[in-house]
C-alpha cells in the first residue's frame, strides 16, 4: 500500500504542476501557444487520473491484479482524446471567428465584461484594423470611437450620426472610405457633417446607451441606426437593459474555464453541443427562446430611440443590413426576426430601409461585395450599402431642412 500511495502522490503532484503550467502558458501569453497549453493540459489530466487510480489500487486490493489493464486503458483513452482534438483542430470546425480571420484566438468572452455601460475603444489610442485580407489603422478619439474630435457646437452644419457595429464603423476600410464618411463627402455642398458612432462588436442596446448619454449632446439632425443578424445573436446572449449594473459596470463575467476552451477544440465541441454555449461563451444564446426574447428587446430599444428622437426633434432612420451568410445562389433569406422587426418599424411609423433588396439585385455576384474570409463588406460592398442609405435619406427629404 505505501508504494501505491507514494506513486499516487507523485503522479498527482506532477498532474497539478502540468495543469498549472497549462494555465500559465495560455493566460499569461495572451492566448498564444495554445497547442503547447493543450498538450500540458492533457498530460496533466492523464497524470491526475493515473494518480487517482493508484489511490484506488491502495484502497481496493482486487484492483491491483488489474493494474496493467487499467493503466493501459487510461493511457490509451488520453491518446485517443489527443488525436481527436488534433483532427478537429486541423479540420477547423471549432475555430472561432477571430481564428478564421486573424489566425489567433481572441477572448470574446472577456470582451463582454465591461467596466462601464459603454461598448467603446480605449480613448485616445491608435487601433490596428488588421485581418488576413486587409490592414487599416484608426485613431480613436476622446470618447472611444474611431472618429476625429468633433466640437459639440455644430454651428450651421447639418449633422448626421450613425450608430451600429463593425459594418457602421467600417471594418475593412480606411476612415475616409467608410460609408459614413462617404456620406459626408457626397453632401459636402450641403454643409453636412457626419459622426461615425459605429464600433465593432456592439449592439443596439449598447448603442442606445452610448447615444443617450454621450452622442446626443452633439445635437444631430439625423440619426441612422443599423441592425443585422449579429445584433440578434448578441442581444440573445447579452440580454436587454438588465445588462447594465447599478455599480456602473455591464455585461457578464467570463467563465473561469475559458483557458481550457481556448486550448482544447474537443472541449469546445462539448461546451457548444452539450452545455449550450456559443463562441462568445454566452449560454443559451442560440436557442429559439433567446432569439425571440432578443427581438422583443430590440423592439424595446427601437421604441426608446423613437421617443428620444422625437423629444430632440431628430430624424431617425433604421437600416436593416444583410450578411453574406443570408444569400444562397443570389437569393436573400431574411435573418431571424428581420420580418418581425420590419413590421414593428412600419407599425410604429419609424422610417426604415431594408438594404438586402439592393444586394439581392446583384444575383449570384453578391459575393463580390464581401471579403470572403472576414465576411465584412469590401470597398464595393460599402459603396453599395452607402448608396442605398444616401438615396433613402434623400428620398425622405431629410436634407431639405439643412442650412
Amino acid at each position: 500500500m505505501p508504494r501505491f500511495l507514494l506513486s499516487a502522490g507523485i503522479k498527482l503532484l506532477v498532474g497539478i504542476v502540468l495543469l498549472c503550467g497549462a494555465y500559465y502558458v495560455v493566460n499569461h501569453s495572451n492566448y498564444y501557444y495554445l497547442f503547447i497549453g493543450n498538450i500540458l493540459l492533457l498530460l496533466g489530466l492523464a497524470f491526475l487520473v493515473e494518480g487517482t487510480t493508484f489511490i484506488l489500487f491502495a484502497l481496493i486490493k482486487n484492483l491491483r491484479n488489474r493494474k496493467a489493464a487499467i493503466i493501459s486503458t487510461s493511457r490509451s483513452t488520453f491518446v485517443v482524446l489527443f488525436l481527436a482534438d488534433f483532427i478537429i483542430r486541423m479540420i477547423g470546425v471549432m475555430q472561432t471567428y477571430p481564428e478564421r480571420t486573424d489566425g489567433k484566438y481572441f477572448s470574446l468572452s472577456t470582451q463582454e465584461n465591461l467596466d462601464s455601460w459603454y461598448w467603446l475603444h480605449t480613448p485616445n489610442t491608435l487601433i490596428s484594423n488588421q485581418k488576413k485580407e486587409f490592414l487599416f489603422n484608426r485613431e480613436v478619439n476622446s470618447i472611444g470611437l474611431s472618429e476625429k474630435e468633433i466640437p459639440k457646437e455644430k454651428g450651421t452644419k447639418f449633422r448626421i450620426i450613425a450608430i451600429g457595429d463593425s459594418f457602421t464603423e467600417g471594418v475593412g476600410m480606411s476612415y475616409e472610405d467608410s460609408w459614413v464618411k462617404q456620406m459626408e463627402h457626397r453632401w459636402k455642398w450641403k454643409n453636412v457633417e457626419t459622426i461615425n458612432g459605429g464600433i465593432g462588436g456592439s449592439d443596439p442596446i449598447y448603442e442606445f446607451a452610448l447615444y443617450r448619454d454621450k452622442l446626443i449632446a452633439y445635437k444631430p439632425d439625423v440619426l441612422v441606426l443599423t441592425i443585422n443578424s449579429t445584433d440578434v445573436d448578441d442581444v440573445a446572449g447579452r440580454g436587454g437593459f438588465e445588462r447594465f449594473h447599478a455599480d456602473g459596470t455591464a455585461g457578464k463575467t467570463p467563465p473561469s474555464w475559458e483557458w481550457i476552451y481556448a486550448s482544447n477544440h474537443l472541449f469546445r465541441m462539448f461546451t457548444h453541443a452539450a452545455l449550450g454555449y456559443n463562441t462568445s461563451l454566452l449560454r443559451g444564446a442560440d436557442t429559439e427562446e433567446a432569439q425571440l426574447k432578443a427581438i422583443e428587446n430590440l423592439k424595446d430599444v427601437l421604441g426608446r430611440l423613437k421617443k428620444l428622437s422625437n423629444e430632440e426633434d431628430t430624424k431617425l432612420l433604421v437600416v436593416l443590413q444583410p450578411s453574406i451568410q443570408e444569400f444562397k445562389n443570389g437569393k436573400h433569406t431574411p435573418f431571424f426576426g428581420q420580418i418581425e422587426l420590419a413590421k414593428y418599424l412600419k407599425a410604429e411609423q419609424i422610417y426604415f430601409l431594408d438594404t438586402s433588396n439592393d444586394f439581392e439585385k446583384k444575383g449570384v455576384s453578391v459575393s463580390e461585395y464581401y471579403y470572403p474570409i472576414d465576411t465584412h463588406f469590401n470597398k464595393k460592398g460599402y459603396a453599395l450599402f452607402g448608396k442605398s442609405v444616401y438615396e433613402k435619406i434623400e428620398e425622405l427629404g431629410f436634407l431639405e431642412t439643412s442650412p
